[in-house]
């Protein structure tokens, strides 16, 4: 196996997802379903690995940004309903009709499209429409989605299962915004079933949603970020006492002596201040460790964090191992994750100027995707 390699604890996986599952209850112990969001290859982490955990957990459904996805899930064995976040090319239509996705429609012309794909397949499928409340992305507009839900409701090929929305501001301290966003959507859900219309599974809030707005909550909240262990941004208040997923780990495997004022790496942007000992990690840019972590990440290699030098590589980092080196070649080396010490996904995130999905989604293909199911055997790993 490659020494660097990302660690998925399946048990902080399930774990998160219980504390989501309490909590969207409410003091009232109403139960909401859960669908989970595993674009992106699961936030990082592994879609087929995170789909058949959560189908296995009780998961009612999973959401994707792509029809690709969507196959990849089915072809792992995962046969609860995928909803489809994003809008499909036309060709890809009949590739979703076929592997029995839930598309998000918002439309006319994609209504349509839907319906001849049916009509040429001989078959039938579950839609939800999707209003835009104000994240000004896709979406009818709210006054349309009476006559929309309508249409869908007439069609003898298409069945109104749901009805949804989506926040642009939920994990910020500003609840003004997501307060007017709910009050649209109801006012929109109002109007369709004053037509005479069931809207189905009735569902709005992302991660941020579920944890500060319960007003949100309706039939289904759909937990992203979360799920993997991470709160969506640093206003929001830590409610949860949320685990990270992933740990990405690689070993130390050279070690060298430098003199005072020797460079490391391209470009020459570290010098030695003293005569030390450098240590190569055979993980870079290449692997999703962002370069922007040049002369600020920290790895932790046995019970001590030790500065990242120079530029991150492609492939490689170094990092400081002081003039009195305590580490062996081939040690591991924790880049980020849940042991304590190390640097997390948000902590990096920090330091880079961005959020924990994209450290978490940035996370290559090249690097293996190993699952453990406790402590003890994430030890061994």
């Amino acid at each position: 196996m490659r020494a660097t390699r990302a660690i998925i604890r399946i048990d902080h996986f399930t774990d998160n997802v219980e504390q989501l599952r309490a909590h969207a209850a409410g003091p009232a112990g109403r139960v909401r379903k859960l669908c989970l969001a595993v674009k992106a290859d699961a936030y990082g982490h592994g879609i087929r690995l995170i789909g058949v955990a959560a189908e296995q957990h009780g998961i009612d459904c999973l959401a994707v940004a792509t029809v690709d996805e969507a196959l990849e899930l089915r072809d792992a064995g995962v046969s609860i309903p995928i909803l489809l976040y994003s809008l499909p090319d036309p060709n890809e239509i009949p590739i979703a009709v076929s592997a029995g996705v839930t598309p998000l429609l918002c439309d006319e012309e994609m209504i349509e499209m839907f319906e001849t794909a049916c009509r040429e397949a001989g078959t039938s499928i579950t839609v939800h429409l999707k209003i835009d409340t104000g994240m000004g992305r896709i979406g009818c507009r709210p006054e349309e989605a009476s006559r929309l839900a309508s249409r869908i409701a007439e069609s003898d090929l298409l069945t109104l299962g749901g009805v949804s929305t989506h926040f642009a501001a939920s994990d910020t301290s500003d609840v003004g915004y997501t307060s007017l966003q709910v009050s649209r959507f109801s006012k929109a859900l109002d109007e369709i079933r004053a037509a005479g219309i069931d809207p189905g599974v009735v569902h709005a809030s992302n991660t941020g949603a579920v944890l500060a707005h319960p007003t949100s909550w309706f039939d289904m909240v759909r937990p992203g970020i979360a799920a993997y262990g991470y709160y969506p941004s640093m206003e929001q208040e830590r409610v949860l006492s949320l685990k990270p997923v992933m740990e990405l780990r690689s070993k130390v495997v050279f070690i060298k002596h430098v003199d005072r004022d020797e460079p490391v790496s391209y470009g020459l942007k570290w010098r030695a201040p003293q005569a030390t000992y450098v240590g190569t990690i055979p993980v870079g840019y290449g692997d999703g460790y962002n370069r922007l972590l040049t002369n600020r990440g920290n790895v932790l290699i046995g019970d001590t964090r030790y500065p990242v030098i120079g530029a991150v590589c492609m492939d490689q980092i170094m990092v400081d191992l002081g003039p009195e080196c305590r580490v062996d070649r081939f040690d591991n080396a924790v880049l980020f994750g849940y042991t304590p010490n190390s640097e997390t996904a948000e902590s990096l995130a920090t330091k880079c100027g961005t959020i924990p999905y994209e450290i978490t989604c940035g996370v290559s293909s090249r690097v293996p995707r190993i699952p453990v199911y406790s402590s003890a055997e994430a030890l061994t790993v």
